[in-house]
């Protein structure tokens, strides 16, 4: 008999909205559920974002949406309508643009809210949060807790803990997969554009993987420690090779106007 993994992994999609890539979503979808996983989807609510226009808009799409949640897999609220509105790069500092970093609560609550309702009128259940670009800030975290959703999938850590304000967090290391030797390591992809050979190296990835694969409800279960020192080490280190390639490369210009200060944790 094989040992169990000591590494758990966690799959996440970006970006699902009317207008994605449904050619590859679905090529994606097929290879899921023949390995039987249950990933995380980041749903943008109301998307006014032109570059996730890339395909003509499905009318069917929160139809599917229900149908993933019916099958066991998490729906992540991605924002309101993934604008991005300034250039702030909120709590992980991994990008410099922001739909909610550096508003005023007022704001941002009231973006959450619009977001969750038109959830409620689908018939759709947010199980966690995901922040367009990663980048959010703690007056985010208290409105999301005001409004119940108390997971966040992001952030640096070798596991799920909770903070000072009773968010769960379930971190978001790396943008595809890979084998590592214990934690827990959520891997993110984003379908549009994906290339037939990305899909394949998809599949051939999650094979190797499939058996540490585990879902957004089991990790939040693992989620009850505080964030320890080796954690904030695994932080820091991240962030300090996200700096160097934001300094390698030009960042995205807002969507808006700036609207506020950076809010610092309360």
């Amino acid at each position: 008999m094989s040992a169990a993994p000591r590494a758990k992994y966690l799959l996440r999609f970006d970006d699902l909205c009317p207008t994605m890539d449904w050619a590859a979503w679905e090529a994606l979808e097929r290879i899921m559920d023949e390995q039987g996983v249950q990933p995380v989807l980041g749903v943008v609510p109301d998307n006014r974002d032109r570059k996730l226009m890339v395909a003509p808009a499905a009318p069917d799409f929160w139809d599917r949406v229900r149908r993933w949640q019916a099958k066991g897999w998490a729906i992540g609220l991605h924002g309101y309508q993934h604008t991005y509105v300034n250039a702030e790069p909120g709590i992980l500092r991994l990008n410099k643009q922001s739909e909610f970093a550096g508003l005023s609560y007022a704001e941002q609550h009231e973006k959450l809210r619009l977001g969750l309702s038109l959830f409620e009128r689908e018939g759709v259940r947010a199980d966690a949060w995901i922040a367009p670009a990663h980048s959010f800030d703690w007056v985010t975290v208290s409105a999301l807790n005001a409004l119940g959703l108390r997971v966040i999938s992001d952030g640096f850590a070798f596991g799920p803990y909770r903070d000072s304000q009773g968010s769960t967090w379930v971190p978001q290391q790396f943008a595809s997969m890979r084998p590592m030797p214990f934690g827990l390591w959520t891997f993110c992809y984003h379908p549009n554009g994906l290339s037939p050979q990305g899909i394949e190296t998809f599949r051939r990835s999650l094979e190797q993987l499939r058996p540490g694969m585990i879902s957004l409800a089991e990790a939040v279960a693992l989620g009850r420690r505080p964030r320890s020192a080796p954690d904030r080490l695994v932080g820091a280190l991240r962030m300090a090779v996200s700096g160097l390639r934001r300094m390698g490369k030009p960042q995205g210009k807002p969507q808006g106007k700036p609207q506020g200060k950076p809010q610092g944790k309360p």
